[in-house]
């Protein structure tokens, strides 16, 4: 974003909502007209040393003001940190910063944020770790740190961006925040970024452990990048790494991923045969060019033979090959061979998915009728896809027979489902009274509400334009002591803000600092501007080329 564009949105809105959210201020001091009076003087100067830099009477009239910047929250000193960033008044930059983690007492981490994705944007992670180490003395945290809790609590967006900064250049990480890096990465199934910081580690003199291999390893094959998957297969091979059912069972899903569902029956074959070739450890280390290295190992009493169908099965049903998935069950059954009960459940997601919810409820009833299998535990299964698709009748009748029947079904679990089911179709009136019934625990078998219960409905008011109810749950949370979390935290403050409610979301949206439930600045970015700038078509659009499409 250019720096006058940003300047001219805030002085030409002069942060429209300020005027409601200090309006009906009523702590003092300082009086809340001397507040709103702060902040627009503020950006007005702002907008001034936009143009000119070097404007001796705005920097000092910044710095008399930066002297009351004591009076701000939490939430709006983010965001005059982000305009001195803008202009480069680092100094400046490095005081509101103390006093914000002194007076606010905001978590290290967040406020470490702010400095590599805010202050120090474009620098090495050395510089990062300087400016900080600069502020902060002695300092509590450096970048390892700061990666490990992204690695932790952050989205894919924080976690790319992290890994891209580590990527430009420095003095690099400790073992453990490289391992995590590359581990979250395949997780969000970043398996390129993965490998560059695998590369980097290696270069300063680190060693990965075998298990971080693995992780590249299911990251590729989940993929169904085969090529890259079987190259990490040669290195782990080499390690000697013990090659487990994890192994092909992952690689059973790449082929099936990718479309090789030939191979992927050759495969499965050869783990059910029971004369397997027998390779031993010098000849392992040798595997040939040209032909894929898992169809070179040596499978006897790797794989038990129930497992081999399981995964296999499972494989089909994910790549959509229902109809083979249905032929090789029989065949299992046929082999007195009974798969575990998230295999049946597999079967049903597939069919559910591929829009044949016909057919899996006729699947469950057969099921039900051979006896073979916990059927209460698949109705679990069959409950949330039908919910899922909007079948939400059919999914209560099938909850109330099985509990008729006896069985048993994880009540909070099943009633979730319904009560996300009712919201996916509208029907609001049911999903309230569903909600009562678990909050008043008037049987039904329905369970007591919990945090996904809470996150739900007030998701379903928001999506509804009925904030108010929103926000009297989100007060029913904190009050009955159900842990909130930043997803709850961004629903209210959007809900607020487009139902014209601004002082308000402010409010929650400094609470969501304060208590730690912002990650990191960047998400601070994105929230504040898609809120407050929702209506602003000009911010909207340096929003998309900003976070977006990075």
């Amino acid at each position: 974003m250019k720096l006058s564009s940003f300047f001219h949105i805030l002085s030409r809105r002069q942060l429209s909502f300020t005027s409601t959210l200090f309006a009906a201020t009523p702590s003092p001091p300082p009086p809340p007209t001397d507040q709103f009076l702060y902040l627009t003087d503020l950006f007005s100067i702002f907008t001034a040393l936009s143009n000119n830099p070097r404007n001796y009477k705005a920097l000092t009239s910044l710095d008399s003001l930066l002297n009351q910047a004591r009076h701000l929250d939490a939430a709006t000193s983010v965001l005059v940190i982000h305009a001195l960033s803008q202009l480069n008044k680092l100094q400046r930059t490095k005081s509101l910063l103390f006093n914000l983690r002194s007076q606010a007492d905001l978590s290290p981490y967040f406020l470490y944020s702010i400095v590599i994705d805010c202050v120090v944007k474009h620098g090495t992670v050395d510089e990062v770790d300087a400016f900080w180490a600069d502020i902060f003395r002695p300092s509590t945290i450096d970048i390892s740190d700061y990666v490990i809790y992204i690695c932790k609590f952050g989205d894919a967006d924080d976690i790319r961006n992290v890994s891209q900064r580590i990527l430009i250049g420095g003095s690099g990480l400790r073992q453990q925040s490289y391992v995590g890096l590359i581990g979250a990465l395949c997780r969000e199934n970043e398996g390129g970024i993965a490998m560059e910081v695998l590369r980097q580690m290696k270069s300063r003199g680190l060693q990965c452990d075998d298990i971080t291999y693995f992780l590249l390893f299911r990251c590729f094959c989940r993929r169904g990048d085969l090529d890259e998957a079987d190259l990490i297969l040669r290195k782990m091979v080499r390690r000697r790494y013990r090659i487990d059912v994890c192994v092909y069972g992952s690689f059973i899903h790449g082929l099936c991923k990718s479309g090789k569902f030939r191979e992927a029956g050759k495969l499965f074959r050869k783990l059910i045969k029971k004369d397997c070739f027998k390779v031993d450890g010098a000849e392992l280390l040798l595997l040939k060019e040209g032909r894929r290295a898992i169809f070179q190992l040596n499978c006897e009493g790797v794989v038990p033979e129930v497992m081999a169908y399981e995964m296999y099965f499972r494989s089909l049903c994910s790549a959509g090959k229902l109809d083979e998935a249905e032929v090789l069950l029989k065949k299992m059954m046929m082999r007195r061979t009974v798969p575990e009960i998230c295999v049946h459940g597999s079967f049903v997601k597939g069919l559910c998915r591929a829009g044949r919810e016909v057919d899996a409820m006729r699947f469950f009833y057969v099921e039900r009728k051979k006896g073979l299998i916990q059927v209460d535990q698949l109705a679990g299964f069959v409950i949330k896809e039908l919910c899922r698709k909007g079948k939400v009748d059919d999914a209560v009748r099938i909850f109330d027979e099985t509990l008729e029947n006896g069985g048993f079904v994880n009540p909070s679990y099943a009633s979730n489902c319904l009560l996300a089911g009712y919201w996916e179709v509208g029907r609001v009136g049911e999903a309230e009274r569903l909600f009562g019934s678990m909050k008043s625990g008037g049987g039904g078998g329905f369970g007591r509400p919990d945090l996904l219960t809470y996150t739900t409905m007030v998701s379903g008011y928001c999506n509804q334009g009925n904030v108010s109810k929103a926000v009297s749950l989100f007060g029913e949370m904190e009050n009955g002591n159900i842990p909130v979390n930043g997803r709850l935290y961004e629903m209210v403050v959007k809900g607020l803000c487009d139902g014209g409610q601004p002082k308000e979301a402010h409010m929650h949206l400094n609470e969501m600092v304060k208590n730690g439930h912002l990650i990191s600045f960047r998400r601070w970015k994105a929230l504040f501007y898609s809120t407050f700038f929702v209506g602003n078509k000009t911010m909207v659009s340096h929003l998309d080329s900003e976070f977006g499409r990075q």
